[in-house]
């Protein structure tokens, strides 16, 4: 049975979800858990779900019934924002090793899964989820060493000599060696160079991957001007395509790969070096590099074996002069993220030194990428704002409405900064989702305030929200209309970006004199449909389901439905915003669409009640009718998609 009110599904997040973690620095915060139980043993906290959550416990009865929560959950989404990052989740520290497949090893990270086979010389690792994101991001391997003996430059390739490995495990911290002797041929005499070691440190408490290199010269042998080092392979089907370095302006980068080739690029006085896919947003992937010994890295080697993407980069250490009988020694600190704003290289320098974060210690990891949702995190501080303005929250924070209002400017501002202002260069950078909550917030923040920047800003996110409205005929041959995820996505109207992008289009038409908006609410509307499926989840079932498509260009028609109900709860959402509005242009499209409206409302809302569950006094809405459990996404939107919220 749908509820009747929004209690019972906050005290479910409450008494199952709602658990402390541990962010260092002898700091206990409390969040909502992506779980009520473990998945596959994990307990992540996701920034933009607890944004999710905030939004809806600021709803007053909430607030007034669960202040410490509200409070706490508040405190946890403000310390994962760090200046104009804002990370996207964090877990407690977790290390297992796992079954052997052939001869790759296997360990479980807490937020990474870690590969290896140390008799190639191969470091494999890539960022965990628990769906298809899974994939490598990160394969070491094809180092060498180079130097001169005798007027003549050798070049020692050092897997083919690896004749020892050592993989050990203590406590949260993994330790990966290769080692074996280096040999080669002067005059046709064959001479032993050296021993050469490679090392790599993984903790279970943090993102970090340490890389150290060391070479032991044999005495005697006069070897000079020796080159170490560090090498990344492609791999999979990642596409890494862009360097930059810290002494290089993030709009022209050291190297964009382009035609075959090998080349070498001088990085005499960097110390940091990025290496990541082509565009720049929420979901591009990079491997960060901060090198121990900046004053050795000389150069970086690129190989384009593919049009346009890297095959392979080695950064090269250089140890000019006679190093006989030296031991020669260089390192990085590696870290992946799968999102960011890679050209802020100073933020990620300084986190990468670890001078900005005091939470990257010893008693949690975070996941240093940039959360989806941006505006996840805008909306819920303008809800909290209004809500405490209003003076319908308990007050007694140590957040109130004046530090409120600044953490809603500042990522405005950075929003603008990070993604509007650069929309036209980088079409694929925006998430139109992602926009619909600024969007969602700038009204609220509007509604409070009339303050005229606001609206400003509210008119130039609307008219970028347009550009996503992909136009066609439905199938009944009406004008209808699409939203696309990205400006460059595949052209499908998935329907929790279609009903965001409606719902913040539906609020900002209170305040803006647009007809614009109005046409494309009515074109968005015709694109809903009931459609009824076959799912294979758990057991195979029919299910009628509200669907959208989209007609990409050479006129095929793909369709998307609302099988999760976070996507329900985002278009109940609009439907109701739609329905309330007292605009008298949306009032029209309601009465020329009320029993369409209706049907929708009606078919979503069953889907809701089959998955429901009752657990003591509250209840858990599943993720889908065929799901075990809800997650810390879908019971919040669900819910605001019921009963919305008043400072919508």
């Amino acid at each position: 049975m749908i509820p009747t009110d929004t209690f019972a599904a906050a005290e479910f997040l409450v008494r199952h979800m709602y658990r402390p973690i541990e962010l260092g620095n002898g700091q206990t915060y409390f969040a909502i858990a992506e779980t009520a139980l473990p998945i596959e043993g994990d307990s992540w906290f996701w920034t933009d779900d607890n944004a999710k959550v905030l939004e809806f416990l600021s709803r007053p009865e909430l607030w007034h019934r669960f202040p410490r929560q509200t409070a706490e959950i508040l405190r946890f989404v403000r310390a994962m924002c760090r200046g104009p990052l804002i990370f996207r989740r964090v877990s407690p520290p977790r290390l297992e090793r796992l079954e052997k497949q052939g001869a790759i090893s296997s360990y479980r990270h807490s937020l990474m899964n870690i590969k290896y086979d140390l008799t190639r010389g191969a470091i494999i690792a890539g960022l965990r989820f628990h769906d298809e994101r899974n994939s490598d991001h990160l394969l070491l391997t094809g180092n060498r060493v180079e130097f001169t003996y005798r007027r003549r430059r050798f070049r020692l390739s050092v897997e083919p000599a690896i004749s020892d490995i050592d993989a050990k495990q203590d406590g949260h911290t993994l330790r990966l060696r290769h080692s074996g002797d280096l040999h080669f041929k002067s005059r046709w005499k064959p001479i032993r160079l050296g021993r050469i070691t490679y090392s790599y440190t993984i903790d279970a408490r943090s993102m970090f991957i340490d890389v150290e290199v060391t070479l032991e010269i044999e005495p005697g042998v006069q070897a000079t001007d020796v080159v170490l080092t560090i090498g990344h392979d492609q791999p999979g089907r990642m596409y890494y395509r862009t360097i930059v370095t810290d002494i290089t302006r993030p709009a022209k980068p050291l190297f964009r790969a382009g035609i075959h080739g090998r080349r070498l690029h001088n990085v005499a006085g960097a110390s940091y070096y990025l290496i990541r896919q082509p565009h720049i947003s929420g979901d591009c992937f990079a491997i960060h590099s901060m090198s121990r010994d900046p004053e050795r890295l000389s150069e970086i080697e690129t190989v384009v074996r593919r049009l346009g993407w890297l095959g392979r980069t080695v950064a090269r250490y250089s140890f000019p002069g006679s190093q006989c009988g030296a031991r020669l020694v260089v390192g990085e600190r590696k870290l992946l993220t799968g999102g960011g704003f890679y050209d802020r290289i100073a933020d990620y320098t300084a986190l990468m030194r670890g001078a900005v974060s005091v939470m990257s210690t010893e008693d949690a990891v975070l996941d240093l990428s940039t959360s989806y949702d941006y505006g996840s995190k805008i909306n819920a501080f303008a809800k909290c704002f209004a809500v405490c303005k209003s003076g319908d929250a308990i007050t007694d924070l140590a957040t109130g409405p004046d530090e409120l209002r600044s953490l809603f400017d500042f990522y405005l501002d950075c929003y603008f900064k990070l993604f509007i202002d650069l929309h036209q260069k980088q079409r694929n950078s925006i998430f139109s989702r992602d926009l619909s909550f600024v969007i969602l917030g700038v009204v609220t923040m509007y509604r409070v305030t009339n303050t005229p920047e606001y609206l400003r800003r509210l008119a130039q996110l609307c008219d970028i929200l347009l550009e996503f409205e992909v136009c066609f005929h439905n199938v009944s041959g009406n004008p209808a209309s699409g939203f696309l995820m990205r400006m460059n996505s595949p052209r499908a109207a998935y329907v929790d970006c279609q009903s965001a992008a409606l719902l913040a289009l539906t609020q900002a038409v209170r305040y803006l004199d647009n007809p614009q908006l109005a046409a494309a609410i009515e074109r968005g509307l015709a694109n809903y449909f009931v459609e009824t499926g076959t799912v294979t989840g758990g057991w195979p079932y029919e299910i009628d389901t509200v669907s959208t498509s989209m007609v990409d260009r050479r006129g095929k028609r793909r369709t998307e439905n609302t099988f999760w109900n976070f996507k329900v709860g985002m278009t109940l959402r609009f439907l109701a915003a739609l329905r309330r509005s007292p605009n008298p242009s949306l009032r029209s499209i309601v009465a020329r669409h009320h029993e369409r409206m209706e049907l929708f409302e009606t078919v979503l809302r069953r889907q809701l009640e089959r998955s429901i569950t009752e657990r003591e006094e509250s209840i858990e809405i599943r993720t889908a009718i065929s799901a075990g459990e809800t997650n810390s996404e879908t019971q919040p939107w669900v819910m605001l998609g019921i009963f919305g919220h008043p400072w919508d």
